[in-house]
């Protein structure tokens, strides 16, 4: 493995930086996959009527394209997801690679969901029609739901009333 190959991780997509002394990372330090070609593999989606062929070299999509080019693509694509994540009021850190998460929408409680009454404050935390934002992180494509804020103000204040008593 060189240095120059493994200046991104495939899973999260996080920049690693190595210590020349002790040599490459062999996992991600930031999402603890395993580096290099292990469980790594390249596939053509085939036109219907030819055969299937297998690349074992790097991806053709990139061979033609020079490295100012891929490098404007990086470029736009961070800048699009900074223009977004500046006009956002919460950027939750993303729990696996602390990317900053941009808000994908909101999502109500499914029917299943059934509120669970504490015999303490005979009421339940969260209402059955109780709402979530939803993000999703640019950098490792993970998903997260957070509370909504005005749940999140309801369940507050119920656990201060419960404070006062």
């Amino acid at each position: 493995m060189s240095q120059a190959e493994d200046l991104f991780c495939p899973w999260c997509q996080t920049e690693i930086v190595w210590d020349p002394e002790i040599g490459p990372e062999t996992s991600c330090p930031h999402c603890y996959n395993d580096l290099g070609d292990y469980r790594s593999i390249q596939l053509t989606v085939k036109q219907t009527g030819q055969s299937i062929q297998f690349d074992e070299d790097e991806d053709e999509e990139y061979d033609d394209m020079d490295e100012a080019e891929l490098e404007a693509m990086d470029d736009e694509y961070e800048e699009g997801v900074q223009r977004l994540l500046d006009h956002q009021e919460e950027a939750p850190e993303c729990t696996s690679c602390q990317s900053f998460m941009l808000l994908a929408g909101t999502r109500t409680s499914p029917d299943s969901f059934v509120p669970f009454v504490h015999q303490a404050i005979k009421k339940p935390l969260l209402s059955a029609s109780h709402a979530s934002q939803v993000y999703v992180c640019p950098s490792c494509f993970k998903v997260e739901h957070v509370l909504a804020e005005k749940d999140r103000v309801a369940m507050i204040e119920l656990l201060k009333q419960h404070g006062k008593a």
